[in-house]
């Protein structure tokens, strides 16, 4: 059985290389022509490999008993798998890359030439990058298909795809990332880091203090207090709310169920992003912090580097770097982790699995997801300035300060109305039901969902000084 799975990895592997691994999809489907009746065994390896543990026992080399270790303590976590098997599926990639078994140590030993450099834990940041292939409005991770041939399990030709390298965004306008120096200056520079907004709205107001309005079941609102001084950014998670100080801490209110208001020890933090469960903080030298639920990897992002933005989302974790690629940890739900192949990248808006946009530099939306709900075209906008999103719509700030809905899901579209007049808008943030905009020295708010139960106050900061 393990030969059979070894001879059809080894088969995919020849005819397409290493790249292949990055599109389960496509791994899957061909272990299902190459080895049709190890079911049960396919959906062990798939798991393995949609986890992104290929590449990190790839290159483990002397690290290879850390790094095996890890991805074995992960994918029992991550699919409710039990130690044996997850230690097969381990043996079987470890046979496959050239561990080869000390019999008398009972322990893999590297091969005698190495496979590559020891680039451990980053499973995006690789030269076996696959082309990027352009389907229906889509961008999709693939390769380059050709005719399987395994003198054990043969299989039928496949048609050719047509292959088109992905080109970096042409910027037409300069765009300025927050420094990456203590936040204060960063704040000052870039509004957006002043308002956020969930079940509730927050902002930081013209005299340092944080207000918050809106759903408090968990305390996500108590920010008036001292401890709440002197702010740089704030951010708005499942419940909660985290602030980020102008001296590079963090403080927090609310919900603290999977502890993502664990913030001891975080020291030098430029920015700040609370997702539904976890929450990331960007430090001054590019790397990154996180706490909370790790059940998909989303907090596995500390190993990251040159990261200028940090976005979390619910399960997963986007990260830009300087040269406008993207990185992705987390649960991967109808292709939220394609914006790994994404150039010129300097913002992501997460509303949810299957609906998320990046900003490209030159001011153009690129659609990651694969939701097949959007009821417009993201092609009609080139002069965006800001993304948000929400799970019922996108929405974007335009270069003349007007607001735009870019998309729409299961929102009544009579609400498109609320924003068309707005002008002269600064930031926006997007709220579970609700956008607010900062406009010259106050905020506005309008509702975008039909029940008028979804209200719990959110809108009530029009007496907010900026």
């Amino acid at each position: 059985m393990d030969n059979r799975i070894l001879d059809a990895l080894k088969a995919i592997r020849d005819t397409y290389g290493d790249a292949v691994f990055y599109n389960v999809t496509t791994t899957r489907n061909l272990l299902a022509d190459l080895a049709p009746d190890l079911r049960k065994e396919r959906i062990q390896i798939t798991h393995f490999l949609d986890m992104g543990g290929y590449f990190p026992l790839k290159y483990a080399e002397k690290e290879y008993d850390v790094v095996r270790s890890r991805l074995v303590e992960q994918l029992m976590a991550t699919y409710s798998t039990m130690r044996p098997i997850a230690d097969w599926v381990l043996d079987i990639f470890s046979k496959f890359l050239g561990y080869n078994l000390d019999e008398e140590k009972g322990a893999y030993k590297p091969p005698d030439k190495p496979t590559g450099k020891p680039l451990i834990g980053d499973r995006i940041d690789r030269k076996d990058k696959p082309a990027v292939i352009k389907n229906s409005g889509r961008i999709e991770r693939s390769v380059e298909k050709k005719p399987i041939t395994s003198a054990l399990y043969p299989a039928p030709p496949l048609q050719p795809t047509q292959r088109t390298e992905e080109k970096p965004s042409k910027s037409i306008h300069e765009y300025n990332f927050p420094t990456l120096h203590l936040p204060e200056s960063a704040a000052k520079k870039d509004p957006t880091l002043r308002i956020a907004a969930d079940y509730h709205s927050v902002a930081i107001t013209r005299d340092g203090f944080v207000k918050a309005v809106g759903l408090n079941s968990d305390g996500q609102c108590n920010t008036i207090t001292y401890d709440w001084r002197d702010m740089a950014a704030v951010s708005a998670g499942g419940y909660y709310t985290v602030g980020l100080r102008a001296d590079g801490t963090v403080t927090s209110a609310g919900r603290n169920d999977f502890g993502q208001r664990d913030f001891l020890g975080w020291r030098e933090v430029v920015g700040i992003s609370a997702g539904a469960r976890h929450t990331v903080g960007l430090r001054a030298d590019g790397t990154l912090l996180s706490t909370g639920q790790n059940k998909h990897g989303e907090c596995d992002v500390r190993h990251w580097r040159n990261i200028v933005k940090v976005i979390a989302g619910n399960a997963c974790t986007f990260g830009i770097k300087k040269d406008g690629r993207v990185l992705v940890s987390g649960r991967n739900i109808k292709g939220d982790l394609q914006a790994s192949h994404l150039n010129g990248v300097v913002d992501i808006a997460y509303g949810g699995p299957g609906r998320v946009i990046a900003l490209l530099s030159d001011g153009r939306i690129a659609r990651v997801g694969q939701e097949n709900h959007m009821r417009r075209s993201f092609t009609l906008y080139k002069d965006v300035k800001q993304i948000v999103a929400a799970p019922d719509y996108f929405a974007g700030l335009m270069e003349d300060g007007t607001v735009k809905l870019l998309a729409y899901f299961w929102t009544d579209c009579g609400t498109e109305a609320a924003v068309t007049d707005w002008t002269g808008i600064r930031a926006i943030a997007a709220g579970r039901y609700h956008i607010l905009g900062w406009q010259n020295d106050r905020l506005i708010g309008a509702m975008l969902h039909p029940d008028i139960g979804k209200d719990k106050g959110q809108l009530s900061v029009t007496r907010w000084e900026m």
